[in-house]
């Protein structure tokens, strides 16, 4: 995904894998506001990458396959941005929600919108091979070989 932002928000402000929603005030009386959030830091969502455009924030999550996480997931991260510390100097801030998928999939592109959700469609070879062979899985051939496989699992008795 780091080519993607490096390509559509060159100059922009990024940070990858981060972290959102409030920090319990417990843990920040106890440790103090930075300790805290390290300490809290497993316990909280992460988004894929947050761009800091002048105007918005936007909030980037990639899907290489399981895109109904991508889609449920873009609303709940939104609604986190306002109780996020690290994020306090942007608030007031548009939050745009960005989901990126290596293959356009019709069902995808239309829920989308009805969320709020931009879809974009790109990925490197790399990740279009990792696609393709994942899509190879359900063909014909492939299943006659998970067969055969199994026949001969069940034949020396490996069950």
């Amino acid at each position: 995904m780091s080519w993607y932002i490096k390509e559509r928000y060159p100059a922009a402000e990024v940070r990858l894998r981060c972290p959102l929603g409030p920090i319990p005030a417990e843990l920040s009386e106890l440790y103090g506001p930075a300790k805290a959030a390290k300490v809290y830091r497993p316990s909280r969502p992460e988004v894929d990458a947050i761009v800091v455009l002048p105007g918005a924030l936007v909030l980037v999550e990639a899907k290489i396959f399981k895109y109904m996480d991508g889609l449920a997931k873009l609303p709940v991260y939104a609604s986190l941005v306002p109780m996020t510390p690290e994020l306090m100097v942007f608030r007031g801030r548009p939050v745009l929600m960005h989901l990126l998928i290596p293959v356009a999939i019709p069902w995808v592109k239309a829920a989308a919108p009805g969320l709020g959700v931009e879809v974009y469609t790109a990925a490197p070879d790399w990740v279009l091979q990792i696609w393709e062979e994942r899509d190879k899985y359900w063909q014909p051939e492939a299943r006659m070989r998970r067969a055969e496989r199994k026949a001969l699992l069940e034949k020396l008795d490996f069950r």
